[in-house]
């Protein structure tokens, strides 16, 4: 069973894959996440970068729909996401690890545009308009400041792995993972 917060954080989850707006989730859905991310962080299709993203959404559309297409139609509706995230995400046991820490890493390989190892504001407002999170400069910049736990100005893999933690397990409203893909 979900609570209000982690339903709210799905729906809007649910509706950043779902790409073309037909209430159903499938595989041309996550390959439209990874040619959004690449247009947003100007990184070449081609690159190693683009086949890291795409080989990690393509890794995590197998498990994902394994787990959650329970009807075997190739499509997941709301409410299979829905029921699906929080039997396997909620407590983030080992199918959050197994999932989303190589899909993690491998968006954050291409975010991290100058390859130093951490994300700066510059390259978390870029994400951002990959995730259509319609933040403010501001609120982007204020959420970026509850990320970064050590306030060094950068976001680390951990940091952001964390938030996106937060935001698919958590029930904790005051959060900053909540926040992740914008206002709910």
């Amino acid at each position: 069973m979900t609570n209000d917060l982690l339903d709210r954080k799905l729906e809007r989850a649910f509706a950043h894959f779902d790409d073309n707006g037909n209430g159903v989730i499938d595989a041309e859905d996550v390959i439209a996440l990874g040619t959004r991310l690449m247009a947003a962080m100007e990184e070449p299709a081609d690159s190693p970068k683009a086949a890291e993203v795409f080989r990690g959404l393509t890794d995590f559309w197998v498990d994902l729909f394994a787990e959650l297409d329970l009807d075997r139609d190739g499509k997941l509706t709301p409410q299979e996401y829905a029921e699906g995230m929080t039997r396997l995400y909620k407590n983030g046991g080992p199918a959050y690890d197994k999932s989303f820490r190589p899909l993690a890493r491998a968006i954050l390989a291409v975010v991290d545009t100058n390859g130093d190892g951490h994300i700066s504001p510059e390259e978390f407002h870029k994400a951002q308009l990959a995730f259509d999170t319609k933040l403010e400069i501001a609120d982007a910049d204020a959420l970026f400041a509850k990320i970064d736990k050590n306030h060094d100005g950068y976001l680390s893999v951990d940091e952001l792995l964390d938030a996106v933690r937060e935001y698919y397990t958590g029930d904790d409203e005051d959060a900053p993972g909540n926040l992740l893909f914008g206002e709910l």
